[in-house]
């Protein structure tokens, strides 16, 4: 008989694997951080302090609802003792609503992508490189929103709305 997990089940291993200090692998599913994420990619989570989250790192966390989520940051702030993180799917439009460091789960530190001649590419995320490329995929994605967000509280959005959709869909 297989083995299955609730959601709820499932974020309490994930989060009782990473609070010991472990590694989890998961397979990346859903598009929402398409074309970064296309699904399939391996990827390697793991506890790191919250203070040492960056905008554009990629956090594994559970949403209000209890539902697991992989999204990028896109803006860090810190209230009084506690951060808040604003993140969202690089394919998407809207941001997710914030979220704040005590259900970040861990952080994706490093991808593994199955390539056409049967080989892995394997990408560091902590490397400079990739922090770099990171951040710039934030920066992007949160001046995507922005620029949504003009446009829709612009008289002109209805009349040129199928274009729009078509440039930042």
């Amino acid at each position: 008989m297989p083995f299955t997990l609730s959601s709820d089940g499932a974020i309490s291993l994930f989060e009782d694997i990473l609070n010991r200090g472990l590694i989890v692998r998961v397979k990346a599913t859903g598009s929402s951080m398409s074309p970064f994420l296309s699904g399939g990619e391996i990827l390697t989570i793991q506890k790191v302090p919250y203070s040492s989250l960056q905008i554009g790192d990629l956090i594994f966390y559970k949403t209000r609802e209890g539902f697991p989520l992989l999204h990028r940051i896109i803006r860090k702030q810190q209230e009084k003792d506690m951060f808040i993180l604003q993140t969202k799917g690089d394919a998407l439009i809207t941001m997710d609503e914030p979220t704040t460091e005590h259900d970040i789960l861990g952080k994706v530190c490093r991808i593994e992508k199955s390539l056409a001649a049967g080989t892995t590419k394997h990408i560091n995320m902590e490397s400079p490189y990739w922090r770099s490329i990171n951040y710039l995929l934030a920066v992007m994605s949160l001046s995507k929103f922005k620029i949504h967000y003009i446009l829709v509280r612009n008289s002109l959005y209805s009349s040129c709305r199928c274009v729009i959709k078509k440039v930042f869909m």
